[in-house]
This record gives C-alpha cells, sequence and structure tokens, in this order.
C-alpha cells in the first residue's frame, strides 16, 4: 500500500471522527422524525388529492350516465319517427359516450389502485414512525440520563465512592432493627 492512499485514508478517518463529534446525535434523530413527519403529511395530502379526483371522476360517470339515457330515449324517438339521419347522428354521439364511459371507468378503477396502495403506504409509514418514535424517545432519555451520570462524575469524583459490602448493609440493618425495638 503505498504512503499517499495510507495518508489519504488517514486523512478521510480524521475527517469522519471530526465529523462524528461535531454532529449532535440528538438533533440528528429529531430531524429524522421532523422527515418522517413531513413525509407522512404529504402522503396524506397526496391520498387526499386522489380521493378527490376520483369523486370528480364518479360525477362525470353520473352525468354520462344521465346524458346517455337521455340520447337512448331521443334515439327511439329518432328510429319510430323515421328520422335516419338523426338517429344515425344519436348512435355515433352514444358511441363515442361509450369509449368516454370506458374511459373514465379505468381511470376510476387505476385511481382506486394507487388509493388502496397509497392508504397501505401510509399505514405502514404510520407504524414506523410510532416505533421510531418510542425509539428515539428511548434513547434520548437515556442519553439525557448519560450525560447527567457525566456531569455529575465531574462534580462528584467517581474515587470518592466507595463500593458498599453486603457485610456494611448487614451492619446497618442491625444497627436500625436495635434502634427500632429499643435494644431489647
Amino acid at each position: 500500500m503505498g504512503i499517499i492512499t495510507r495518508f489519504t485514508r488517514l486523512c478521510k478517518a480524521d475527517i469522519h471522527g471530526v465529523m462524528d463529534q461535531i454532529e449532535n446525535k440528538e438533533l440528528i434523530l429529531r430531524q429524522c422524525l421532523r422527515e418522517m413527519e413531513e413525509s407522512l403529511g404529504k402522503k396524506q395530502e397526496k391520498l387526499i388529492r386522489l380521493k378527490v379526483s376520483l369523486d370528480q371522476i364518479q360525477n362525470e360517470t353520473l352525468q354520462l350516465n344521465r346524458e346517455i339515457e337521455k340520447n337512448e330515449q331521443d334515439l327511439v324517438i329518432a328510429i319510430e319517427k323515421e328520422k335516419d339521419d338523426i338517429a344515425r347522428l344519436l348512435i355515433k354521439k352514444r358511441m363515442k359516450s361509450d369509449q368516454h364511459m370506458g374511459a373514465s371507468t379505468r381511470h376510476a378503477e387505476a385511481i382506486e389502485k394507487q388509493i388502496k396502495m397509497l392508504a397501505e403506504n401510509i399505514e405502514a409509514q404510520k407504524h414506523q414512525y410510532a416505533e421510531m418514535k418510542l425509539r428515539s424517545e428511548a434513547w434520548l432519555q437515556s442519553a439525557e440520563h448519560r450525560k447527567w451520570e457525566e456531569n455529575t462524575s465531574l462534580i462528584i469524583p467517581q474515587n470518592d465512592w466507595n463500593p458498599i459490602s453486603n457485610e456494611e448493609v448487614e451492619l446497618e440493618l442491625i444497627k436500625r432493627k436495635e434502634i427500632i425495638t429499643g435494644g431489647a
């Protein structure tokens, strides 16, 4: 391995080490949670837009059905009155309406599929977010506890704390029993 390669690796390692120390893990965690929440919000907005779009298509389809029914009635009248030119025009109009109805139905089905998939995705992401939030809260609490221990160790050095032996506990118990029972 060449000196330049080793030097490059050493520089990269030092830079990563410095970045790890600079980064505040709590802030990064909170930012990740905010980004997940924002992503959920965007997906929910998209779901609402899809539902509105589906409603519009369904309303359009109802209106188209009414037009087809009226067209059918007019076609019957034109045939009864032997107005073939008008009947041909109405048949052409009906065929175009049928094409439009087919396209609308396919579009509605595609949107319904998208809605279903997006709703499932949102539910899964909600569960992931809730789990991540619980885990992060636990981690943040443990981080606070570690900071408290570090700060306490700076105030009260660990070497001032002597380990407590079982014998000392037993002796203290005997003393307290004598105090409570009045030395009897």
